[in-house]
C-alpha cells in the first residue's frame, strides 16, 4: 500500500485533511512540496484528493495514465473557460 509522498515524507492523511478543508491540488502541492520531487506520487495525491483515501494500492500504469489524463483534461477546460469571475469578451 502507498500512504505517503516518499520524497518529502508527507503522509496521505495530511493531504486528505488539506483537501477536506477545500485546498486545491496546486495549493496542496505548494504547501507540502509533494509532486515536486521525483513526481511518482502525483497520481496518488490526485486520487487522495478525489477520494479521501489515505492508503492506496499500487496503481497500474494504466490507472496512473488515466488519472493524469483526467488532470490534463480538467486543466485544459479551466484554461479554455478563462479566469473565474471574468466575463466572456466575445461579442
Amino acid at each position: 500500500m502507498v500512504n505517503r509522498c516518499v520524497c518529502h515524507e508527507v503522509p496521505f492523511w495530511a493531504i486528505a485533511a488539506l483537501a477536506k478543508q477545500g485546498e486545491s491540488f496546486e495549493q496542496i502541492r505548494e504547501a507540502t512540496h509533494c509532486c515536486q520531487g521525483c513526481g511518482t506520487c502525483e497520481p496518488y495525491v490526485r486520487k487522495v484528493i478525489a477520494t479521501g483515501a489515505t492508503s492506496l494500492p499500487l496503481l497500474t500504469p494504466e490507472e496512473q495514465d488515466e488519472i493524469m489524463a483526467e488532470a490534463r483534461r480538467r486543466a485544459e477546460a479551466e484554461r479554455a473557460a478563462g479566469p473565474p469571475g471574468v466575463p466572456d469578451q466575445a461579442e
